[in-house]
Parts: structure tokens; sequence; C-alpha cells
């Protein structure tokens, strides 16, 4: 899968459309084209940028970057997800706190 980037805007298989290349949505279409080629994950089976529904209050719209469930039609029949992936720009620092982000989180 080939990662398209066209001056400032990188495209989007998950959402199919253009979006502002930011430093984060860069690392996110970059990991989404390794799950595809690397270790034979389906466009199909994979969301991004979910709600996590029991985010509490004060924490604003919690999100998860990448969602996959263990087959395309899991995903239709809304079970839970196989995997949630955090994605972080390069030059982020990973604090303990960003692990538990979606630790005993439902997605939606």
């Amino acid at each position: 899968m080939d990662l398209k980037i066209e001056g400032n805007k990188i495209y989007v298989p998950l959402k199919d459309k253009w979006l502002v290349m930011k430093p984060e949505e860069e690392v996110r279409q970059r990991y989404i084209c390794r799950l595809v080629d690397s270790y034979g994950y389906d466009l199909k089976q994979m969301d991004q940028e979910l709600k996590v529904t029991n985010s509490q209050r004060g924490q604003g719209a919690a999100r998860a970057d990448i969602v996959i469930w263990k087959s395309a039609k899991d995903k239709v029949d809304s079970k839970s997800a196989f995997v949630v992936v955090e994605c972080k720009a390069e030059n982020v620092t990973i604090r303990k706190e960003d692990y538990e982000k979606t630790k005993d989180k439902d997605i939606a």
C-alpha cells in the first residue's frame, strides 16, 4: 500500500479523503500502510479516530487513532475491537499516562 502525499495533503484511505498533513496524521497513515503491508490486515477491518465511549467528563472527546477488528464482519457487526493503536508524532515524548489512555475503555 502506498502512502499518498501531495503538497501539504495526505490521503486517508480509511476516510477516503485528503486531509491537511500534520505530524501525527503522517505517523498514523504510515502505520496503517505497515498494518496492511507487513501484518496482512485489510482496510475493511480497520477504522480510525473512533470515539472512546466511556471517557470521563473534562477529558474532551477521547478518540482511538486506529482500531482493528478480527474481521470486516466483526466491524460491521459492531463487535469489540481486536487491536487499538495510539499514534504520536515522532517529536512527542510518550508518557506513562499515554499507555493508560485506552485501557479499559469501550470503542464506539
